[in-house]
C-alpha cells in the first residue's frame, strides 16, 4: 500500500521523488528474489521428473504422453520465469528517466502520473503500473508535448487532457544523481551530460534523450519506405533501431524480430550496433550484406570484387575508364537502357525450330513460338517446362499417342536451347554490345567481376529467372543508404516487397561514383517518404564547424556543446610523425577518455602505422575489413571501416597534400573527422593537404625528439 499512498501525494519534492525510487527498487529486488524461487521450483520439478522417467522404465504410454505435457508446460513456465527476471534486474540500475503527470479531459478525472523507463513494470499486488514502457501510447506525450493542453493516440481512439507536470532524472546505479522540472521535450541539461559522456564498445540506446523529431520517426506507422537523411552525428542509426523496437512493440502479434532483416555495410558494423536492441528487451534481428544478397540471386556462381576491394582501388590511383564504369551502372539512364534490353530478349533471343516428336510427328516453329508468347506471364526461362507439358498435351490428344519420360526431356532441352538467354554471363555482355559500348563491361583476372556488375547482372537473373521475393521478410531495415547505387535499390524492391527503412548520409559517401542520394532512392522506392534530421549531436561545436570546412552542408545544426579545438600537428618527416601520435596515445592514457581512433585514409596505411606503432604500445587494436567485432581503447582502422563509428578522441595520420586531395579522399577525410566526439588532431609532415587548408583552428610545428615516452610539448609557430 506505501506505493500507491507515494504516488498518491505525487512526490512533490525532490527528496520524496528519492524515496519512491528506493521503494521501487526494494518492490523490484523483492520480485526478483521471488522469481528465483520459482525458478528454483522448476528446476527441482523437472528434476523429479528426470528422476522419475529413469526409475521407472516400463510406463504407461498414456502416463508417458501426459508427463511430456507436463514436462513442456514446467520448460515453458520456467522460460518466462527467466525472461522475466532478466527485464527486472535490466532496470535496476536505471528503472526510469522520466514522469509526466497527465489529467483527462473529464470532471472526475484524477491526476495521473506516469512514470516513464525503458520497460514497464506493474505491480500485481496493487494493481498499478509504476513504470510504463517508453514505447506506450502514454509516453509518446514525455517525447512530443509540453505542459498544457495535450493528447496521445491509443488503440480505441484519442485520449485529451493536459499535462501538469513533466520532470526528468538522472538515475545511475539506482542512485538518482539529479532531478530537472523542464516544460520542454527533453532538457538541455540532460541532454548536455548525456553527449558528453565517453564513448562505449557498443552503440547505446537513447531513450532518455530522443527529441521530438526522432520521435516522429521512431513512431511513424504509415510510410511504406522511410528514408532517412541524417547529418553526420544526427543518431539516424541509433534511431532506426529503437523505431525497430517500436514496431516490434506495437505489432507484437504480427511482426517478431525474425521477421526482419539488417542490410548491413560489414560484420563490426553489426557487432557495434547488436547491443541496442537487447537493451530495449527486444531479440538481436538477423544482418546481411548487399553482396551476400546479390551473390545468393547467382547462386553463389561467380567471384567478384567486394564493395570495400571497390572503394580501396579507388583510392589508390584508380584508371579512368574503371570510374566510368561505375558511373555509368550507377546512373537512371543505365536502368532505363537495361529494362529496354529485357524487353528486346524477350521479342529476339527465342528463335523457334521445328522439332522431330517422333517418326511421323513433328511439331511447327510457328506453333512453338506462339507458346513461347502465350506463356508470357511466366519468366522467360519459366516458360521451357509448361510449354513442354501444353505442347505433349496437344500431341498426345490430337494425335493419340503416349509420350515417354525420355522424349519429354529431349523436347524439353530442345525448346531450351532455342532461347539465347540460358547463360547470365553472355547475355550480360551482350546489353553492352546492343548499346555499342563493349568497353563498359570489363571481366577480371579469374573471371572475377567488377563489384559494379554484381547488381545489374542479379537485376538481369530475377527477369530472366523471376524474382524469388523474400516474403517471410515483413521490415527491411537499409543502413548507409548512400552507397549502393539506384541499381541495386532495384534488386532490392523486387526482392523484398515488404516495408522498408532506409537511412544514411549522402555526405558521407565513400564512392562518389556510385552512390545514392534520399531523393535518388525515392525515385526508385516510388512510395518513399523523405524526412530530413539536420541537427548534429555526436561531435563538439568546434571539430563540426572543422569538418564543415573540408564537406559544408548548408543543412546541418551542431548542438551547442562546447570543446577543445582541433588540431593540426605539422611533423619534419614520418619518423617525427609517428612519435608524435606515440605522444598523443600517452596523453590519452592519461585522460578520462575511453576510445581513441586513429583513422587512417586506406586500411593499408592503417596497417603499417599499426605495426610501427606496437612497438610502443602492444595495446592496439587494429581493426580491418575482416574484422568481426568492435573494441574499446585504441583503435588503428581505416576510414571507410570506420563509417557508422564514434570515438572519444580521433587522430588522423598523414593529412598531407600527397595522401589527400581528390574527391573521394575529401569523403574520407570528412568521415574519418566526424567519428570525433570530444577531441580531433591531424598529423602531417610535408604540405598540408588543400581539404584542411581553409579550415580555422590551432596549427602547430612539432618537436618530436622527446616525446616518444611522454606527453607532447607543443609550440606554437
Amino acid at each position: 500500500m506505501i506505493y500507491r499512498q507515494l504516488i498518491m501525494i505525487f512526490n512533490k519534492t525532490e527528496n520524496q521523488e528519492r524515496e519512491y525510487l528506493k521503494q521501487v527498487i526494494e518492490l523490484l529486488k523483492s520480485i526478483i528474489d521471488n522469481t528465483d524461487v520459482s525458478v528454483k521450483e522448476h528446476v527441482d520439478t523437472l528434476a523429479e521428473y528426470k528422476d522419475y522417467l529413469w526409475s521407472n522404465k516400463d510406463i504407461d504410454p498414456h502416463e508417458i504422453r501426459s508427463m511430456r505435457e507436463s514436462i513442456l508446460n514446467h520448460f515453458a513456465s520456467g522460460k518466462n520465469v527467466i525472461s522475466k527476471r532478466k527485464q527486472l534486474s535490466k532496470i535496476l540500475d536505471i528503472p526510469y528517466f522520466g514522469r509526466i503527470d497527465f489529467r483527462e479531459k473529464s470532471e472526475a478525472s484524477k491526476v495521473l502520473p506516469a512514470y516513464i523507463g525503458i520497460h514497464s513494470f506493474y505491480d500485481f499486488t496493487n494493481k498499478i503500473n509504476l513504470i510504463y514502457d517508453w514505447r506506450a501510447p502514454i509516453s509518446s506525450m514525455f517525447y512530443n508535448q509540453e505542459l498544457g493542453e495535450a493528447s496521445y493516440i491509443t488503440p480505441v481512439g484519442e485520449i485529451q487532457g493536459d499535462i501538469l507536470l513533466k520532470r526528468q532524472y538522472r538515475i545511475r546505479n539506482g542512485k538518482m544523481e539529479f532531478m530537472i522540472e523542464s516544460s520542454l521535450t527533453v532538457h538541455d541539461d540532460i541532454l548536455q551530460k548525456e553527449l558528453s559522456s565517453n564513448a562505449d564498445d557498443k552503440m547505446k540506446n537513447i531513450v532518455a534523450t530522443i527529441q521530438r523529431e526522432q520521435n516522429r520517426i521512431i513512431r511513424n506507422e504509415d510510410a511504406q519506405t522511410l528514408i532517412i537523411q541524417g547529418v553526420a552525428g544526427s543518431g539516424k542509426t541509433s534511431i532506426a533501431l529503437h523505431r525497430i523496437a517500436y514496431l516490434l512493440y506495437r505489432f507484437k502479434a504480427n511482426l517478431s524480430s525474425k521477421d526482419m532483416l539488417i542490410i548491413s555495410p560489414n560484420k563490426v558494423f553489426a557487432d557495434y550496433i547488436s547491443n541496442v536492441l537487447p537493451e530495449l528487451g527486444e531479440e538481436t534481428i538477423p544482418e546481411i550484406s548487399i553482396e551476400q544478397i546479390l551473390s545468393d540471386i547467382l547462386n553463389n556462381k561467380y567471384k567478384y570484387q567486394n564493395f570495400f576491394e571497390q572503394v580501396t582501388e579507388l583510392l589508390g590511383k584508380p584508371a579512368l575508364d574503371f570510374i566510368e564504369r561505375i558511373q555509368y551502372k550507377a546512373s537512371f539512364d543505365f536502368i532505363s537502357q537495361f529494362d529496354r534490353y529485357i524487353l528486346h530478349i524477350e521479342n529476339t533471343y527465342f528463335k523457334a525450330k521445328d522439332v522431330k516428336l517422333t517418326n511421323y510427328i513433328t511439331i511447327p516453329a510457328v506453333f512453338i513460338e506462339e507458346q513461347f508468347r502465350r506463356f508470357n506471364r511466366y519468366p522467360m526461362r519459366r516458360r521451357f517446362e509448361p510449354m513442354t507439358d501444353y505442347i505433349l498435351e496437344m500431341a498426345q490428344t490430337q494425335y493419340h499417342i503416349t509420350v515417354r519420360a525420355a522424349e519429354r526431356n529431349i523436347l524439353k532441352k530442345e525448346i531450351r536451347n532455342m532461347f539465347a538467354g540460358n547463360n547470365d554471363i553472355q547475355v550480360y555482355k551482350d546489353f553492352f554490345e546492343w548499346i555499342d559500348k563493349p568497353e563498359l563491361f570489363k571481366m577480371r583476372k579469374n573471371r572475377t567481376l567488377e563489384y559494379a556488375d554484381l547488381a545489374p547482372l542479379a537485376y538481369l537473373h530475377m527477369a530472366l529467372e523471376g524474382n524469388n521475393t523474400q516474403n517471410h521478410v515483413k521490415h527491411l531495415l537499409i543502413d548507409e543508404m548512400q552507397d549502393y547505387s539506384p541499381i541495386q535499390y532495384k534488386v532490392l524492391h523486387k526482392l523484398y516487397s515488404c516495408r522498408k527503412t532506409v537511412l544514411g548520409d549522402a555526405s558521407q559517401s565513400v564512392n562518389p561514383y556510385g552512390s545514392s542520394t534520399a531523393s535518388m532512392i525515392q525515385k526508385v522506392l516510388v512510395r518513399g517518404e523523405v524526412i530530413k534530421l539536420c541537427k548534429s549531436y555526436r561531435s563538439t561545436y568546434e571539430i563540426t564547424a572543422f569538418s564543415q570546412q573540408i564537406r559544408t552542408n548548408e543543412e546541418l545544426e551542431p548542438v551547442a556543446r562546447h570543446g577543445e579545438q582541433p588540431q593540426i600537428l605539422r611533423f619534419k618527416n614520418e619518423g617525427e610523425e609517428l612519435l608524435g601520435i606515440v605522444g598523443l596515445i600517452s596523453k590519452f592514457k592519461k585522460s578520462n577518455h575511453k576510445s581513441i581512433g586513429i583513422i587512417c585514409k586506406t586500411e593499408s596505411q592503417a596497417k603499417d602505422i599499426a605495426e610501427n606503432l606496437k612497438s610502443y604500445n602492444n595495446n592496439i587494436y587494429f581493426l580491418s575489413s575482416q574484422s568481426f567485432a568492435f573494441v574499446q581503447g585504441i583503435v588503428i582502422t581505416s576510414a571507410h571501416m570506420a563509417k557508422g563509428l564514434e570515438f572519444d578522441e580521433v587522430i588522423i595520420p598523414q593529412a598531407n597534400d600527397r595522401n589527400y586531395y581528390s574527391e573521394i579522399d575529401r569523403s574520407m577525410l570528412y568521415v574519418a573527422v566526424t567519428r570525433a566526439m570530444h577531441r580531433l588532431t591531424l598529423t602531417y609532415s610535408g604540405k598540408l593537404s588543400n581539404l584542411c587548408q581553409s579550415s580555422k583552428t590551432q596549427r602547430y610545428y612539432l618537436n618530436t625528439t622527446k616525446t616518444a615516452s611522454s606527453d607532447l610539448n607543443i609550440a606554437s609557430s
